[in-house]
């Protein structure tokens, strides 16, 4: 059964609401998937959280793709700090891409939002858990629900279930598409030149131009 996509935006508002009790910023583990897609959800969460990024993206087909897209976020994480006064620290994850696309190989002639995406995601959003339960972080998110090619619902069930699998880490629901963001984002990205891919990430999502994020 599809869920009405307001219920993730109610959902972080109301999550929100119950963390923010007073001024105190909550620590905040932040999957980012590239510097385009980070735009509008850390311009937000800035504002609410004390930021940390993780930059976990094996599924990226070349480190050179991998290294644009993580200079791009850089690039805006120093335009964030600059105007924010707030240092973001950003955790780059091991880039192992041979081992990582052995789990979505059986899928490659899938259209992207199906199994093998479901799988990629998992992963990605597996390792921020990880990282988060080893390193003490209360609440964990990924920006990836900002993109129109990303399923909101897959990515929420999947951060849902994980949930259950490392209990003193919060999974906090989002759907950054509302309010504008993704168009938001696109502006942001373009007014401080930042790279913008025109594919999610491995060999088998390569797509053409007209897909540009």
């Amino acid at each position: 059964m599809e869920i009405n996509r307001n219920t993730y935006y109610l959902s972080f508002l109301n999550t929100i609401k119950d963390i923010r009790k007073d001024d105190e910023k909550p620590n905040l583990l932040v999957h980012v998937c590239c510097g385009a897609c980070s735009c509008y959800p850390l311009m937000y969460l800035i504002k609410l959280f004390k930021i940390t990024i993780f930059y976990s993206n094996a599924n990226i087909n070349t480190k050179s793709e991998f290294d644009k897209r993580l200079d791009a976020l850089k690039k805006y994480v120093n335009v964030l700090e600059n105007e924010f006064k707030e240092h973001i620290e950003i955790i780059e994850d091991t880039y192992d891409h041979d081992e990582f696309i052995k789990d979505l190989e059986p899928y490659k002639n899938e259209k992207e939002g199906g199994i093998r995406c479901n799988i990629c995601i998992y992963k990605r959003i597996n390792r921020l858990f990880e990282y988060a339960k080893n390193n003490n972080f209360p609440y964990v998110l990924t920006v990836m629900t900002v993109s129109k090619n990303k399923n909101v619902q897959m990515i929420n069930t999947i951060g849902e279930k994980l949930n259950k699998q490392y209990p003193t880490v919060k999974y906090i629901d989002t759907d950054f598409k509302k309010g504008n963001g993704q168009n938001i984002g696109v502006e942001l990205s373009k007014k401080y030149e930042l790279y913008r891919q025109n594919y999610c990430g491995c060999e088998f999502s390569v797509r053409g131009e007209s897909d540009e994020k």
